[in-house]
């Protein structure tokens, strides 16, 4: 990490979130990042090169420490080949995967557009056998230019609980999304249970097969209870419902 901050925020005041919109992010605080010269008033956001670390320890190298799900970094642009232009994103754990469309960013009072909005989802391992995380982060890439800027990108990153990660469109390959930022120990990785490709689906499959079935034998059981004389002993459920496995897959 270079030049992590002028000022020090070991921790955030009571109730105080750092949460920007777009707009400020982009033209404010990466504005003033490229132009280079006010380091003060951007420094509440490290700089750090976000691949050469994996997603549970960034966290922990922000500016300052809080609670907030989000935190924020000005990443150097870092390409794969030299006089290429095509973004380097792997890690010594695994790689960031561009997914969904890109987003136009776009000042409120000119409506002019002022950066795109890559969604990235990190993927732990080499392709093509890399395990989805729920680690996601959006890079903000100014469409403005000016003379000797400084090449950044801007970088926020969260880690969604499982129940509440959204759903991305691919816009490579063909892999779904997932995942959260529950840990606060940036060294320890601390995520849900993580499936292979396919097997969340599969899963899925099965459990609502077991619903139905349970729902039928339900709806059978009550069916018998309203004869006269019924005895549980005298019926075998499973062999009235002539149940065979893989019938309700």
């Amino acid at each position: 990490m270079t030049n992590r901050a002028i000022s020090s925020f070991p921790s955030s005041p009571v109730g105080y979130v750092f949460r920007p919109t777009d707009e400020e992010l982009v033209n404010h605080y990466l504005r003033l990042k490229m132009h280079g010269g006010y380091e003060q008033e951007v420094s509440i956001i490290a700089e750090v090169n976000v691949c050469d670390f994996e997603p549970w320890v960034l966290p922990g190298l922000s500016t300052y420490q809080s609670n907030d799900p989000e935190c924020y970094f000005f990443c150097p642009r870092s390409y794969k080949y030299v006089n290429s232009h095509r973004a380097n994103r792997t890690t010594a754990a695994g790689y960031w995967k561009v997914t969904g469309k890109n987003r136009i960013i776009k000042a409120k009072s000119t409506k002019e557009p002022i950066a795109t909005k890559k969604t990235l989802v990190f993927y732990e391992n080499r392709v093509p056998n890399g395990v989805k995380t729920d680690w996601v982060m959006h890079e903000y890439h100014p469409i403005f230019s000016f003379h000797n800027q400084r090449d950044f990108v801007l970088c926020k990153l969260k880690k969604y609980p499982d129940e509440n990660m959204p759903t991305f469109e691919e816009s490579e390959s063909s892999s779904n999304v997932p995942h959260g930022f529950g840990n606060q120990n940036p060294t320890v990785r601390n995520y849900p249970l993580i499936f292979e490709e396919g097997g969340h689906t599969a899963q899925m499959a099965s459990n609502l097969a077991n619903n139905r079935l349970e729902e039928d034998i339900n709806q059978l059981r009550t069916q018998l209870e309203s004869f006269r004389g019924f005895d549980d002993g005298d019926y075998d459920l499973n062999s009235a419902l002539q149940f065979s496995p893989g019938s309700y897959m």
